[in-house]
């Protein structure tokens, strides 16, 4: 089927070099950091590519004899706004880093926070019952891993007990957006992204009447740029952390990949309202 904005050639060419250098880099991992790191780009290519689907095929569904034309719209912009957390994830705990200390604080918190997470599920079977201890015990594990770390000892009491209940990032998604180079446009768009995941009236209401005047082409291309410049990003700093997979970039997956990064950063001349 053929793709409906010219901004998803670009996005289908991103996300071949995306794939390319995450499958060069299968196989078993040296540590347990870079095991998560490969995954979560995988988590991040898969958000990426189900935007993208859905913006170029015709969602039809048959019931009772009746065909219905649903709106993508919503659920790419859910999908969008859930790569640009892969993506600050990525950039966060494994990119930012400028010394052992800190990537060590910065995983160790992201993993205990799992735990934590999982921690909240009800008992509900003996495997559950099992897991629940076992989530007692990492979280046991990675709060001395942390208590042992000059970078989380540098932390207020308040930021390391935070830390500590499993809040695994103490900036807020839009600094660490600024903090990765993206501009306070793209910061702000995903506050907008966030209101369609959470259903706000605004999304109900641009949805309603985007589907009525058959204008969802004008919602869906925004998510379309975002999905561009965060994949961009992504693999610029995916191929940092595992040099090897670079040399599969030939020069025009290297300038398309340069434009986008450029094209996510120039809207900082701009002046946003806070």
């Amino acid at each position: 089927m053929a793709v409906q904005y010219p901004e998803a050639k670009d996005c289908l060419k991103l996300l071949n070099s995306l794939f390319q250098v995450i499958n060069a880099n299968k196989g078993p991992a040296r540590i347990e950091q870079q095991w998560y790191a490969h995954n979560l780009a995988n988590k991040f290519a898969n958000h990426c590519f189900f935007a993208i689907y859905l913006s170029y095929n015709r969602n039809q569904l048959q019931l009772s004899g009746k065909l219905f034309e649903l709106s993508g719209l919503p659920s790419i912009e859910i999908l969008t706004r859930a790569a640009i957390e892969a993506f600050l994830t990525f950039h966060y705990i494994f990119y930012s880093p400028v010394n052992d200390e800190e990537r060590d604080y910065k995983y160790w918190a992201y993993r205990l926070a799992g735990h934590s997470e999982r921690k909240n599920m009800p008992i509900i079977s003996p495997e559950s019952k099992q897991k629940f201890a076992e989530d007692n015990k990492a979280i046991m594990d990675f709060s001395a891993k942390l208590a042992s770390n000059s970078y989380f000892n540098c932390l207020t009491s308040r930021q390391r007990k935070k830390i500590l209940k499993g809040d695994w990032r103490l900036p807020s998604w839009k600094d660490i957006a600024l903090d990765a180079n993206l501009s306070k446009m793209i910061a702000l768009y995903y506050g907008h992204l966030c209101g369609s995941a959470h259903s706000s009236s605004l999304s109900v209401l641009q949805m309603a009447q985007a589907h009525q005047k058959q204008e969802q082409h004008v919602l869906i291309v925004p998510s379309i740029y975002t999905v561009n410049i965060v994949c961009s990003n992504f693999i610029k700093e995916y191929c940092t952390i595992f040099p090897k997979c670079r040399i599969l970039l030939d020069n025009d997956d290297n300038k398309l990949i340069a434009f986008w990064i450029h094209l996510g950063k120039a809207s900082n001349q701009f002046e946003l309202s806070e």
